[in-house]
């Protein structure tokens, strides 16, 4: 399917992450797992080696270790190669073992996350959406509206969804992201609300203009800090999105 496609694209980038630690050798493929420092045998020397050791292409690392000791097959310089270069690689009673990233560390899928995500610059709004007290709801719902993803009528007229972007509230404007939230009549009257709760006085500001400010005045541990972050996410974007998209 699609999906487990797009999983098997990421196989590159997940094995940079894993690290093969040998133990009794039963369950890692001597030739194929990357058991050797971090790469498989078969690799480094290609399948001719398989061929040169006499052994089956099923082996396991374990049919390489007698009495605790690694013994190779001396079948060719590839193979003596081989017996030099995992001299250093101790051998154990212990099962083999896969682990992400740090030996003894335990998988998660958030630290599997953050290992393979690519890295972007860091924006000053985040500490206005992603602040520990957020509520995971309301946060999503700003920060599609700071990368501009809300599908607001306008988007969806150029799409040819809607046939109309007039403002769904009926104030015979056009529904842009900019008025939605901050120029209609009523999303106006809410966030005019929103300041006074938290003792702003001033006018609203276009949209950029308030998430710069926001991001510079809400931005702390103080008491009024954590408040301007609380409030501004659900006194905007819960009230207008809700009353829009719910059916």
């Amino acid at each position: 399917s699609w999906s487990w496609r797009q999983i098997l694209r990421l196989r590159p980038l997940a094995k940079e992450h894993l690290i093969y630690k040998c133990g009794n050798g039963k369950h890692f493929s001597l030739w194929f797992d990357p058991w050797l420092h971090g790469d498989s045998v078969h690799a480094l020397y290609g399948h001719r080696v398989i061929f040169e050791a006499g052994l089956s292409k099923h082996a396991r690392v374990k049919d390489v270790i007698w009495e605790g000791e690694w013994c190779w097959p001396q079948a060719s310089c590839d193979v003596v190669e081989l017996q030099q270069r995992v001299r250093n690689i101790p051998i154990s009673s212990a099962p083999d073992s896969i682990h992400w990233d740090i030996v003894g560390e335990a998988f998660s899928t958030a630290r599997a996350f953050h290992g393979i995500r690519q890295r972007s610059n860091s924006v000053d709004w985040h500490d206005i959406v992603w602040h520990s007290r957020r509520i995971p709801k309301h946060a999503f719902s700003l920060w599609l509206a700071l990368r501009g993803a809300h599908r607001t009528k306008d988007k969806l007229l150029a799409l040819g969804v809607v046939h109309s972007a007039d403002c769904a509230f009926l104030c015979g404007e056009t529904e842009t992201l900019q008025h939605l939230f901050f120029q209609c009549p009523f999303s106006a009257m809410v966030w005019r609300e929103v300041l006074l709760m938290c003792n702003i006085v001033r006018p609203i500001l276009p949209w950029a203009d308030e998430v710069q400010w926001m991001s510079t005045h809400a931005r702390g541990s103080a008491f009024h800090h954590t408040v301007r972050r609380l409030a501004v996410t659900p006194g905007i974007f819960l009230d207008v999105i809700f009353w829009i998209y719910d059916p």
